[in-house]
């Protein structure tokens, strides 16, 4: 059951914030394990919001240290972040300390989730009114995912700020859903009128790029069929989603592509619809791995153990860096540790990351193709030397560059077979059923 909080909205300023007092605990913050968003359902509009603290959303451990804090002095801010904010405006917005963001951002360095405020998402900053402080802030992602930064003791520099960094996801619940429709105009606006989203409108265009053209081949009373996976906590959609397969009837034709357990869609025969991928981002000869990846590694500079989630390769200023697939340039940004980085999605599944670059070749929002020379190796942020930190994230979470199974061939693995041939099946299933049930409901309509 979803705990609802009693809220009274007030106009009173323009930027989104909630005050509420909380009991603040030591070391790791009960909000990592204990807060979720699922508490603030997304269609709940507000200005300014005050809710009553509940201990019973406290861990037991936690409910040892209520008598040591002067509840009057902590407040939990929550922000809805808008078109344009950064840190800086925020913390500027809500009197907080400046100072604090750059120790936020070395706790953010493994996954630089602070480097993307999207617009109406939510911030939670837990703070001590008596001394200024920043106990600990809350990014919510959705109702099922949030990176969680909790200030910690710091015993070798007492006056030095350290927090600690964790990503919360939820399981949630997945369920397979699907959304059948004819085509009356174009493709987008058909798919759009049955509810898809213009994010897997998009996904669907690419993928099926080379079966169909878009705007010579579908035909008014053209049929499609979208399985999609979406995920649920209670009854609330999270706004995550996954497509699983498609189908599209052409005149006589018909034309379909399923996402295989590798993350790449395949057509009925298991072909490949996409280009395989890259190993590696650089030549042969910069190839050398100077830190492999390592979620307990010492890091160089700091001397604290902190994840690492790529592979450093030995690169000298200005060595060519490829894009080790097809995918679409998500983001080129400046970072104080990450240096200049560029981020890839290739598709649903996989992002790439490279990390101190020296010069960027692409444009946000460029197309680029595998083995495409897409920036150049440098030593911008901090690091010990130049060289490339190279990421792989699978479904937004960081896996090890040399060790993931990346689908490296055109045709489908025969281990995936089985599972490739049951999602088939499913599809087929749930296609004729969905059919059998618009005729169903057309019949109905007629005889009333």
């Amino acid at each position: 059951m979803l705990y609802r909080p009693f809220h009274l909205a007030i106009s009173l300023i323009c930027f989104t914030v909630i005050l509420v007092g909380m009991t603040l605990t030591s070391g790791r913050s009960f909000i990592a394990d204990a807060f979720s968003l699922a508490t603030y359902p997304q269609n709940d509009d507000y200005t300014v919001k005050i809710t009553p603290f509940d201990t019973k959303l406290l861990l037991d451990s936690d409910l040892e240290s209520v008598s040591e804090l002067n509840m009057a002095n902590v407040e939990r801010i929550h922000y809805r972040i808008q078109s344009g904010d950064s840190l800086s405006t925020i913390f500027e917005t809500l009197a907080l300390p400046l100072a604090t963001i750059p120790e936020l951002l070395s706790a953010d360095i493994s996954d630089l989730k602070l480097d993307n405020l999207v617009p109406k998402k939510r911030l939670e900053f837990v703070v001590d009114r008596s001394t200024s402080q920043l106990i600990a802030l809350t990014y919510h992602h959705s109702l099922v995912e949030r990176s969680v930064y909790s200030r910690i003791s710091n015993d070798e520099e007492p006056n030095q700020t350290l927090f600690h960094y964790d990503f919360i996801e939820e399981q949630g619940q997945w369920k397979p859903r699907m959304y059948i429709g004819e085509i009356v105009g174009s493709f987008s606006v058909s798919a759009n009128k049955q509810g898809l989203s213009s994010r897997q409108i998009a996904t669907i265009s690419r993928v099926m790029a080379e079966k169909i053209n878009f705007s010579r081949d579908l035909r008014r009373g053209d049929k499609f069929e979208v399985l999609v996976n979406e995920q649920y906590l209670g009854s609330y959609s999270t706004g995550n989603s996954e497509i699983q397969g498609v189908r599209f009837y052409i005149g006589k034709d018909v034309v379909s592509a399923f996402l295989a357990r590798d993350g790449r869609f395949y057509d009925r025969d298991g072909n490949s619809l996409e280009q395989a991928f890259n190993r590696y981002p650089v030549a042969k000869e910069y190839r050398r791995i100077t830190s492999p990846f390592n979620r307990d590694r010492k890091h160089p500079v700091t001397g604290r153990v902190s994840p690492h989630n790529g592979t450093d390769f030995a690169t000298p200023v200005g060595a060519p860096i490829y894009s080790t697939g097809d995918g679409k340039v998500l983001a080129l940004r400046k970072h104080p540790y990450a240096g200049k980085y560029l981020v890839i999605e290739h598709n649903s599944i996989y992002t790439t990351r490279y990390l101190h670059l020296s010069r960027f070749l692409v444009k946000k929002g460029d197309v680029v193709k595998r083995g495409q020379k897409i920036a150049l190796s440098g030593d911008t942020g901090r690091l010990t030397g130049p060289h490339l930190h190279f990421e792989v994230l699978v479904r937004n979470r960081p896996v090890d560059p040399m060790r993931v199974d990346l689908p490296l061939a055109q045709s489908l693995a025969d281990k995936e077979q089985d599972s490739f041939s049951m999602l088939i099946a499913t599809f087929d299933d749930v296609s004729s059923q969905q059919w059998q049930r618009r005729g169903d409901d057309l019949a109905a309509r007629h005889a009333s």
